[in-house]
């Protein structure tokens, strides 16, 4: 919501305030003007045909007390039907905006995945991986490929770490030795190993959703593609290299999605994966653990809907902002979503 927005919501608020007030005192008078008339008539009553002109009058001010009162009431209604319609519409512009931030958030990551997809096809055609694929024995050739990942590793702070193993599996290098040990490991039972060998050309990926990495002990996502013989797309696989993204970019994303200052008070920005469960959240919790499936606003995000819905989460009125991945370019993304929730 711009400014210019807030401004005329503001003045909107306003104006219906000052008609409130304006209909309060029409009120107050109606109600000394049905009052005076009332002791007009008794006062008429008691005087017996001398007040029968006075009676007249009294009568006359009470019907006009009567047709006011239909008035304030009939204007009552419309400053009611008006207060809703803005409050509607308010709440619409505010779910609308920030299901934007949950669709601008989940394609953020998106589009940041993709290109782990083109780095780790363009990185497997890298001759120094190629060469220590093809001769896996060889350690000069082992530390060459260990120097390559470090100098792209230090240029690539996303990564937590490049694993480059042969065709059966044996971890013949990876980028941060003293951190991570993995040289000699067999890693053959991987499920990204696996997958990218088992990919028809050089043009083809395996990705291993976010989950327990056995290799970095923490949670991360996977991307892997073969190595082949020459760096060639249609060469025979001599082996398999993997880039493991940092997820803290991902906590990074839902920390930081813009959020109006009147919105961030009891708010929390979540990703989900396609089950349903939170792989990020803003407040740092959650994380593989919770299931938010039951949520109205996810189960909608998961079957691909972007929008927004009011419900009770956690016992409180909440308004539940959100948006399925949308994928980018020719990366299909793994069926996430994003969802913002704030007090309703």
């Amino acid at each position: 919501m711009t400014s210019s927005e807030t401004c005329g919501d503001n003045f909107s608020r306003e104006a219906i305030n000052k008609m409130r007030i304006g209909l309060s005192a029409i009120r107050e008078i109606n109600a000394s003007v049905k009052m005076l008339s009332l002791n007009a008539r008794i006062e008429a009553a008691r005087a017996g045909d001398v007040g029968k002109g006075f009676a007249v009058v009294s009568e006359e001010m009470k019907r006009l007390s009567d047709d006011i009162q239909v008035t304030a009431e009939k204007l009552d209604g419309e400053i009611s039907g008006t207060e809703h319609e803005m409050a509607t519409a308010e709440e619409n512009a505010r779910g609308n905006r920030l299901s934007d931030l949950a669709f601008n958030a989940i394609e953020i990551l998106d589009r940041n995945l993709y290109e782990r997809t083109a780095d780790v096809r363009w990185w497997a055609t890298e001759s120094a991986f190629v060469e220590a694929c093809a001769d896996e024995a060889n350690e000069e050739k082992a530390r060459l490929a260990v120097k390559r990942m470090d100098i792209i590793l230090k240029n690539y702070t996303i990564y937590k770490e490049l694993v480059l193993a042969d065709k059966d599996g044996r971890i013949i290098a990876n980028g941060r030795p003293g951190q991570f040990p993995l040289e000699g490991s067999n890693i053959s039972a991987e499920r990204w190993f696996s997958g990218a060998a088992a990919t028809a050309n050089g043009l083809e990926y395996f990705v291993q959703d976010i989950g327990p990495c056995t290799l970095t002990r923490d949670n991360a996502v996977i991307y892997a593609a073969a190595v082949r013989e020459g760096g060639l797309t249609n060469g025979r696989v001599t082996g398999v290299l993997a880039v493991i993204f940092d997820w803290k970019q991902a906590e990074y994303i839902v920390k930081n999605v813009r959020l109006l200052e009147n919105d961030k008070a009891g708010s929390r920005v979540i990703l989900f994966n396609n089950s349903g469960k939170v792989i990020a959240a803003s407040d740092g919790k959650g994380e593989l653990v919770e299931d938010v499936s039951t949520i109205t606003g996810i189960k909608k995000a998961l079957a691909g809907e972007k929008g927004f819905s009011i419900e009770r989460v956690g016992g409180k009125k909440t308004l539940v902002a959100f948006a399925c991945t949308p994928g980018y370019e020719t990366y299909r993304g793994l069926g996430w979503g994003c969802a913002i929730m704030v007090p309703a």
